[in-house]
């Protein structure tokens, strides 16, 4: 037998899956549409570029907006730090062995 928490448990999360479902539907269903959204404007920009070109009218002047060049920063140019010497570390003086006692 199962306790009653248990079932609640179970309950709950099945509850929150349809809710995870549902919000899925809901993301793919807006994804989709804007893909249709797009699809349709860039069939129409197709399709009056094909008219134009059917037409016999020159394609249309690019207008070129030249972006202004970014300031130039001052460059200061530093000493290269000097590398730290170390010294060197010197050895431990070496032990002594004990005397033996008689």
């Amino acid at each position: 037998m199962t306790t009653s928490y248990v079932l609640e448990r179970q309950q709950e999360l099945r509850d929150n899956k349809k809710i995870m479902r549902e919000a899925e539907r809901q993301a793919i269903a807006k994804m989709e549409e804007e893909q249709a959204l797009r699809k349709a404007a860039s069939d129409a920009r197709i399709k009056a570029k094909l008219e134009r070109i059917e037409r016999g009218e020159p394609a249309p002047a690019k207008v070129e907006i030249a972006a202004p060049e970014p300031a130039k920063a001052e460059v200061i140019e530093e000493a290269p730090p000097k590398p730290s010497v170390k010294p060197k570390a010197k050895a431990a003086p070496k032990k002594k062995p004990a005397a033996r006692k008689k």
